[in-house]
């Protein structure tokens, strides 16, 4: 049960006269977790009023008891700004939230606020369907953007036949009771590689612009397909979605489309603007599956993208496809690093972690670095300082039918851009393949999800729902709530592999869908809260 909080002030000046100049009702609706009320035995709740001009203003109420109401007078003018609350149990800060921009409207603002417990996990609302590998975007004071993905069998198997068009939205700053997402809109239509029209998508990527059409959001690839099952579902249509007006420009000239249909590729932007996309499966006029080991660059200005020359002038033959990771080096360009590499015996076509690790600089020269082990299905994230970490994967050589997996593996690497070297540095808690990672500040990383076991087309059981931190200082991990290396009881609200993760740093981290292994897409939403850590 949420507490409800009524704060009737008055606002007076301050000189000799003390004559009134503003009257206002503010209504605090706080909405907590489904899983976790931190109002629960607090003792003190304090508002800090930021009007946006001058030092914000706290004021302390007495917690009242659960579904009574908390009343203060004496407030400062607030016509518009944000309100932060905090509660707080023997002067710990047990709950934190913050409204979104408000305005007084005939003399009373009237806001709902999201409390979270700092540093803590929670289950938001389910999203209305099962979701995996579709898209998203964290748009900044608390609203979150998911797009398409896939959804399970219609008759509840696991299998991912059936692709998502719809484009949800979820806010936080000015939340529903729900606490989930709703729908705002449908992906735009696009053309396969056999010439039809489609409008479900996923496996295609997300990622913001810095040049050009700064600050929107580049659309690329995916299809209706997983890539594996039937490779000509796939799509090489790009197109641009504006997050002022939450809605998809037309899509860019047929000439600018991507090089090649490809979806489950990864994308990253560089330091000049232009977006690095690499790997993943190809697109073909069969079903049968093609896997892509290159890259492509979209240049903001021209609107274009062309295939990565330097790789063969580096004499590299093919890099990594599905499983492949990327990290921002700055002016250096982008680290492509591991994946799957098809390898073929009989008949039957098989796939084994790589080695290969590439710097791809801001003009598309490729350099080949050596010294890294087999990866596949780990994630990368660059630091404060410009290192490179990378957790996990598959870290072996062997070589496996793309109907088989391999044990996931708790190593942490690190790369240092100025000696050019690999280094494994440590470890973390769970073996994982197929999580997430996310930078937190300079040198503390969020590990999310995963799974036991990967592979580039299969899921098998041991998906995980437990969230470790990594210290990067230290060179140690630590477990987020109660979960502990023999038990997950207490983590996300699902085990979740490939989730997808969205990080607003004023709120914290979403882990939305994702796989529960041979179980299907899973619908759950986790939630991790760094404000006030």
């Amino acid at each position: 049960m949420s507490v409800l909080l009524l704060l009737a002030a008055a606002c007076t000046t301050t000189g000799d006269d003390a004559a009134p100049l503003a009257t206002y009702t503010l209504t605090l609706a706080p909405l907590v977790p489904l899983d976790d009320n931190p109002l629960d035995g607090v003792d003190r709740i304090d508002l800090v009023l930021d009007s946006g001009v001058g030092e914000p203003v706290r004021v302390t109420l007495e917690a009242p008891a659960s579904g009574d109401s908390a009343l203060a007078e004496g407030l400062p003018a607030l016509e518009s700004g944000l309100i932060r609350v905090e509660g707080y149990a023997e002067g710990e800060l047990v709950a934190w939230g913050q409204t979104g921009s408000m305005t007084l409207i005939d003399d009373e603002i009237t806001a709902t606020v999201f409390v979270s417990r700092p540093s803590g996990l929670a289950q938001l609302g389910n999203l209305p369907e099962e979701a995996h590998q579709g898209g998203g975007i964290a748009l900044g004071g608390g609203r979150f953007v998911l797009m398409g993905g896939a959804g399970n069998r219609a008759g509840g198997g696991s299998a991912l036949a059936r692709g998502l068009d719809t484009v949800l939205l979820l806010d936080l700053g000015a939340p529903s009771a729900e606490l989930a997402f709703t729908e705002i809109d449908t992906l735009p239509s696009y053309v396969d590689t056999n010439g039809d029209d489609e409008t479900e998508r996923r496996g295609f990527t997300v990622t913001q612009l810095t040049a050009g059409d700064a600050g929107k959001y580049l659309i690329a690839g995916g299809g209706n397909s997983d890539g594996y099952s039937d490779a000509s579902l796939l799509t090489a249509d790009a197109r641009l979605f504006d997050p002022e007006s939450l809605a998809f420009e037309d899509s860019l000239p047929d000439k600018d489309t991507l090089y090649t249909a490809r979806t489950r590729h990864a994308a990253m932007a560089n330091q000049q603007g232009g977006v690095l996309l690499w790997g993943g499966f190809g697109g073909a006029s069969s079903s049968y599956f093609v896997t892509l080991g290159d890259g492509e660059l979209y240049d903001p200005v021209d609107r274009s993208f062309a295939p990565v020359a330097g790789l063969q002038e580096a004499g590299v033959t093919s890099s990594g496809s599905v499983g492949v990771a990327l990290a921002d080096l700055g002016d250096d360009g982008i680290l492509v690093a591991g994946g799957t590499r098809p390898v073929q015996s009989g008949a039957d076509p098989e796939w084994r972690a790589t080695d290969v690790s590439l710097r791809v600089s801001l003009r598309g020269d490729v350099e080949e670095i050596e010294g890294m082990e087999p990866m596949a299905g780990h994630a990368m994230v660059t630091l404060a300082d410009g290192d490179v970490l990378s957790f996990g994967g598959v870290s072996d050589s062997a070589s496996r039918s793309y109907l088989d997996t391999g044990p996931a593996v708790k190593t942490v690497w690190r790369f240092q851009p100025g000696s050019q070297q690999w280094d494994e540095v440590g470890q973390m808690k769970l073996a994982r393949a197929g999580h997430r990672a996310v930078v937190l500040d300079g040198t503390r990383v969020l590990i999310v999800g995963g799974a036991a076991q990967w592979g580039p087309t299969e899921y098998p059981d041991g998906a995980l729902s437990c969230v470790e931190i990594y210290d990067a200082a230290n060179e140690t991990s630590s477990m987020v709530g109660s979960c502990s290396e023999d038990d997950d009881a207490g983590g996300l609200p699902a085990r979740q592999q490939e989730p997808i993760v969205l990080y607003d740093p004023e709120l914290g981290v979403l882990a939305i869908g994702g796989r529960d292994g041979p179980n299907g897409a899973v619908p759950q939403v986790g939630f991790f809260a760094t404000a006030h850590e």
